[in-house]
């Protein structure tokens, strides 16, 4: 039996990839096993991806509605606004002991260059965010090559006197894949990689899932209260309070619903 991907391309239908996108859910191997044939017996040739995902995240809401959520997160993601998802990345590496600033004009030797995060721990990182509204679009080639002509001109920049950064690193953030050639390129230049499952062993989501640092939009909240929280820059659950949702006019109905899931969520 054989699956279509978002691409087009066609793949044998594999169940161990709903295994363990189950586990990462949060629920357990006997569980995502028996989610694995019950969507296995519904799916048929030629299904698509994202009516396997329909299938998936319908039985995971079965069990328990967190694990649904987090099943949900590369979508949610993907929902951030540009410059909340800026922020979101920014939140990441505060969390890893770096101190950040954001959106932060850099002269260049030949330009300007406005960088989305600058973080500074043992070194110092020019990090540049780039979100996909689409969660299924590659991260090209023309990223790593902009960053590293970025890189470039900041270096001269502060040879000459320009400016006061001296990166160690660039890094590049996505919410999506890299392609083959992105990878090949930022390997070669030194260019560090995070995104949805690159690097494999610490990819953005493992990442997130450490943290337990999931998006808002992981959550059920209005799109009024979603605005709000997005204008004063939280971006992340474990911001959230009751007492803020209160300030902001959540409903009761709403704030007992979040309350509930964000004590699972963050368990």
């Amino acid at each position: 039996m054989f699956v279509i991907k978002a691409d087009g391309r066609r793949e044998e239908f594999d169940e161990g990839k709903i295994i363990r996108t189950c586990i990462r859910s949060g629920v357990s191997e006997k569980m995502a096993k028996i989610i694995a044939k019950k969507v296995k017996a519904k799916a048929y040739d030629g299904i698509r991806t994202k009516e396997i995902y329909k299938l998936v995240l319908a039985e995971l809401d079965k069990i328990e509605r967190a694990s649904g959520l987090v099943y949900r997160l590369r979508e949610a993601i993907a929902s951030l606004p540009p410059r909340s998802f800026e922020i979101y990345v920014m939140r990441l590496f505060e969390n890893l002991g770096y101190r950040c600033e954001h959106n932060v004009i850099v002269e260049g030797s030949c330009i300007e260059h406005e960088i989305d995060v600058i973080a500074r721990r043992d070194k110092l990182l020019l990090i540049e965010c780039k979100h996909h509204v689409n969660p299924h679009r590659c991260c090209g080639l023309e990223i790593p090559l902009q960053v590293w002509a970025t890189l470039e001109d900041i270096k001269d920049g502060y040879r000459e006197g320009k400016n006061g950064y001296d990166f160690d690193e660039a890094w590049i953030v996505t919410n999506t894949k890299f392609s083959l050639h992105a990878i090949k390129y930022a390997q070669a230049k030194g260019i560090k990689l995070l995104g949805w499952r690159y690097p494999e062993d610490r990819s953005l989501e493992i990442l997130i899932r450490e943290q337990r640092a999931y998006p808002i939009t992981i959550l059920p909240l209005s799109k009024k209260i979603m605005n709000k929280l997005y204008h004063r820059d939280v971006v992340t659950i474990n911001s959230i309070t009751l007492e803020l949702l209160k300030s902001l006019g959540s409903s009761p109905e709403e704030m007992r619903s979040t309350k509930d899931l964000l004590r699972r969520l963050l368990a």
